[in-house]
């Protein structure tokens, strides 16, 4: 079982007293498949300056985006600063067709993007502001590779957890993604166990928080199996 995005962000909080670790403003393209796990590739768009316009073109074969785009992989996710601005896409169709093929686990954009509908037939998880018909380059440039940036008001930097699903996006900081992470899945089956009996029609005392009594109950339920 994965982690969800709710139980990390609840995790970060009462073990690290991190409250800022949701993206806001950001919805799912798919959200029948909106649900990931990986490491953050961080993007940084400022607004277009016109002199700098030939430097974005993809057929400049040296453009940060082509850069981008030999080097992400398996299990990497795009968190991309666009500013919030949703009167520009930022990727359309085709470089999600890339990053689709590269194995690439997501994106989270904080701004808008093309071709939303093509992004879903790909399969590729998105999450952003909203879809738009103008292109990036109308008013945005891509200024940075893997540097922090601010993406639906959190910080975020290279290399940090990422977790989506329905509910949102959770940032989790890198170092702690190795104990947040389990910890999170873990709460995730005690909870799916003690929704079980709920729904039989057990109350909740003594369940919700689990006492001693309910979590030998639950450790016996993993045991026989029943929890895969």
């Amino acid at each position: 079982m994965n982690a969800s995005a709710a139980t990390v962000t609840t995790l970060l909080l009462k073990e690290h007293g991190l409250r800022n670790t949701a993206i806001r403003g950001v919805r799912a393209n798919d959200p029948p498949n909106c649900r990931f796990t990986g490491r953050a590739v961080t993007l940084r768009y400022l607004p277009l300056r016109d002199d700098l316009l030939p430097a974005q073109s993809l057929s400049n074969p040296d453009a940060l985006m082509h850069r981008l785009l030999d080097r992400v992989g398996p299990g990497d996710v795009l968190v991309i600063d666009a500013l919030a601005r949703e009167d520009c896409g930022i990727l359309g169709d085709v470089i999600c067709a890339r990053l689709t093929s590269k194995g690439v686990a997501g994106v989270v954009c904080d701004g808008a993007m093309r071709d939303v509908a093509e992004i879903r037939g790909l399969g590729l998880p998105l999450f952003c502001r909203t879809g738009t018909p103008p292109p990036s380059f109308v008013q945005l440039m891509l200024q940075d590779l893997d540097v922090p940036i601010a993406c639906g008001g959190v910080s975020v930097f290279p290399g940090d957890a990422i977790v989506a699903d329905e509910d949102g996006v959770a940032v989790c900081p890198a170092h702690l993604a190795a104990a947040i992470l389990p910890a999170a899945a873990e709460q995730d089956r005690v909870e799916s166990y003690i929704r079980g009996r709920v729904l039989r029609g057990e109350p909740l005392r003594g369940l919700y928080p689990p006492n001693p009594a309910t979590v030998a109950a639950y450790r016996a339920w993993v045991e026989r199996g029943e929890a895969d």
